[in-house]
């Protein structure tokens, strides 16, 4: 029971004992019958100045005025504390809103999961893992009220308006998964979220076959297929359960792990080689892969020449990665 709940639980009880004893009261001292008695009882408390039902003796009177006296503070107190009780959930919500409305307006460079099924949530507890602030758009009241309460940043409303996603601040944001249940909803979301924000990051979810290239073409950086991803994950398992092991370490928090960074104008590393910049003796960091703009360069050789936008594929311990970053770089999605 909430503390602010309290006062009105002992005021309806006390309530509850008043028409019972002047229920009991009336049927001992007027031996009157039982619905009449209540009846008494009601039209006392409530001082609707009905007709007496019974005739009342002077026992009977000094019981009305008891009864009277103490009810009438008692109705009037829970009245107040159901009408308190009202107002102050009404602006505990509205003022609930302003905060959370407040705290996504000042987000930068954060991710946006449109849809919290059972998808959603893997999506949105992996980003946390990665230590990346998110903001979920949830049509559903109860799962909006339930993410609310355990503290998420949540924008209640249709992942496909331009309002709702202006409302998770998508101009400032760095990424977005659209993992609706339906392709349709998907590729409204990603055309929405590519005319708002050209630059931002997206990965939608496709159902079937023939809607990834909808969703490619709509503006998606990635499309998953669940159901393809997880037929192929399967078959690793069986085949290669070494691989899937190591992979499954490195992008679990652990703290070995792969890592992407990309290499800004102003790195120490642009114009030198692998073997100029000697990442494994600075920093400690494998160079596992290197992807400039769509082609994705694996295992480059210490004569490969890094340039500003380059994205590399790092593997190593995290305080390692995190310096890595820090002098050569930034984070990237």
């Amino acid at each position: 029971m909430r503390p602010s709940e309290a006062p009105i639980v002992r005021a309806v009880v006390l309530l509850v004992a008043i028409f019972g004893s002047g229920t009991v009261g009336y049927r001992l001292l007027e031996e009157a019958s039982w619905w009449d008695s209540f009846f008494m009882t009601v039209i006392t408390v409530t001082t609707v100045g009905y007709e007496e039902e019974v005739p009342l003796s002077r026992g009977g009177e000094v019981f009305t005025s008891i009864l009277l006296l103490s009810s009438l503070g008692l109705l009037l107190f829970l009245v107040t504390e159901l009408s308190r009780s009202v107002v102050e959930g009404e602006l505990r919500q509205f003022l609930g809103r302003v905060r959370r409305s407040r705290m996504i307006e000042r987000m930068s460079k954060h991710e946006i999961v449109c849809g919290y099924g059972r998808m959603g949530r893997a999506v949105v507890e992996e980003l946390q893992r990665a230590g990346r602030e998110v903001v979920i758009v949830e049509r559903s009241g109860e799962r909006v009220r339930r993410l609310q309460e355990e503290g998420y940043a949540v924008v209640s409303g249709d992942a496909t308006s331009e309002a709702t996603l202006r409302s998770a601040n998508i101009t400032k944001a760095r990424g977005l998964v659209s993992c609706l249940n339906d392709d349709a909803h998907n590729v409204y979301v990603v055309l929405t979220a590519r005319s708002l924000n050209p630059d931002i990051f997206i990965v939608g979810r496709a159902t079937e076959e023939d809607a990834e290239q909808r969703i490619l073409n709509a503006g998606a950086d990635r499309v998953v297929n669940p159901y393809r991803l997880g037929g192929t994950r399967l078959a690793h398992l069986v085949v290669k359960p070494a691989i899937v092991s190591f992979f499954d370490a490195s992008l679990e928090g652990t703290d070995l792990q792969l890592d992407q960074t990309s290499v800004g104008s102003s790195s120490p590393l642009v114009t030198q080689t692998l073997g100029q910049s000697d990442v494994r003796k600075k920093w400690g960091l494998d160079v596992v892969a290197v992807q400039r703009e769509a082609t994705v360069h694996p295992s480059p050789q210490p004569d490969f020449r890094v340039e500003a936008g380059d994205v590399l594929v790092v593997f190593g311990r995290r305080d390692q990665i995190s310096r890595f970053e820090q002098e050569c770089g930034e984070s990237v999605a």
